[in-house]
């Protein structure tokens, strides 16, 4: 690697963990209410167009050379940028340009160190937020439980989740029986917390295929079979069919018992396709959840499910391209057989049909990975 190279690439991943760091620790914990944090976390998302601006200056020359020859690469890159503009427009604004700067400059940054610096940066907001919490730094939502100095009572367990998945990735067939062990004992530290059941069970499932692929059999389980390999590669559509399903052809006992499971959230998103709509570029929506007391409102409208916040607030266009660039990162992997990384990615789209967190990047690396699409090695360097 030459120097430039190196410099550029330490840039990124610097910027990247100080970017997943501040912004989950002021987004989705009290250290919002901490003097001067409001305030960094928006010097944070200019320092992060400085910062991503300086890496790709320092590579422009390879970058010009590899769009020219690659047009296909360069169109998808175009649209992904029209996406989040869109997406910016109905989200968070400067935020999402964020995300959008992130993933574009991911391209040339190999694929463990991407998710190792994730995966780090998220355990750490945990630790550094629950450390926070027990020596009485910053305030706890005090429910039905424990929300460990998160904003939310279920927001501590849904980053373990999401932690524990991008870890899996991070280390693949390395990863040892001590690790295994220390992840289950942290996934079940934080259902005993926050009585969170979602996460917990989607945890032991990905933990429970990690042991028997990588440890108990040694056999790629997914990748090896046309049947599952292919309903990897197509995951992202068929849970968007199966949700559409259960929202509006389910049979009255199958939607109460899949709303019943889901605690209410299946009927939240057909409540939100009613009030809302579908349209074609999506629109800001303000959901009504909490009153001025602190309590649930009697109007509470929130949509749950990553899928149909991506139709009814994102609209169609932006869910058309999500849903190809996806699956084209799902057939990648497929590819290059990576059954561990096809069996979190499996777990992260089961969870994003009735969980927000699937493309918050806060959360989730998910988005980072349609880096891959416009990657500027070989899979062979890459992977």
């Amino acid at each position: 690697m030459n120097s430039s190279r190196f410099i550029s690439e330490k840039i990124y991943l610097f910027t990247l963990f100080i970017w997943v760091l501040f912004a989950s620790l002021v987004t989705t914990t009290y250290f919002v209410r901490v003097d001067g944090f409001l305030s960094l976390y928006r010097t944070l998302l200019y320092f992060t167009i400085v910062m991503i601006t300086i890496k790709e200056l320092i590579n422009l020359p390879d970058t010009i050379n590899y769009f020219r020859y690659h047009l296909k690469e360069l169109i998808i890159f175009l649209l992904f940028t029209l996406t989040m503009l869109i997406v910016s427009k109905n989200r968070d604004g400067l935020p999402d340009i964020n995300v959008l700067l992130l993933v574009f400059s991911a391209r040339d940054i190999e694929f463990k160190k991407l998710l190792g610096t994730f995966s780090f940066a998220t355990f750490l907001v945990l630790f550094v937020t629950i450390l926070a919490s027990k020596m009485g730094i910053i305030s706890n939502m005090l429910m039905s439980a424990d929300s460990l100095g998160f904003n939310y009572v279920s927001f501590a367990s849904q980053r373990m989740f999401f932690a524990l998945c991008s870890y899996l990735m991070f280390r693949g067939k390395k990863v040892t029986y001590i690790e295994l062990l220390a992840l289950l004992f942290a996934t079940f530290y934080m259902y005993q917390q926050t009585s969170t059941s979602s996460p917990l069970y989607l945890s032991l499932l990905i933990l429970t295929y990690a042991f028997i692929s990588l440890k108990a059999f040694k056999f790629d389980f997914i990748d090896s079979n046309v049947i599952t390999a292919n309903l990897a590669k197509y995951g992202f559509i068929i849970a968007l069919a199966i949700t559409l399903y259960f929202c509006f052809y389910s049979t009255g006992d199958l939607f109460h018992l899949v709303d019943q499971f889901t605690h209410n959230r299946l009927r939240l998103s057909v409540q939100g396709f009613r009030n809302f709509g579908v349209s074609l570029l999506g629109r800001p929506i303000s959901f009504t959840t909490m009153d001025i007391f602190g309590n649930y409102s009697s109007n509470y409208n929130f949509i749950d499910s990553s899928f149909v916040q991506l139709l009814v607030i994102d609209g169609l266009a932006v869910s058309a391209f999500m849903l190809f660039a996806l699956t084209r990162v799902m057939n990648y992997f497929v590819t290059n057989r990576k059954d561990i990384v096809l069996a979190c990615l499996g777990v992260m789209i089961i969870h994003g049909m009735f969980d927000p967190q699937m493309l918050v990047l806060r959360y989730s690396p998910l988005i980072l990975l349609i880096s891959r699409l416009f990657v500027m090695k070989t899979d062979k360097d890459f992977l």
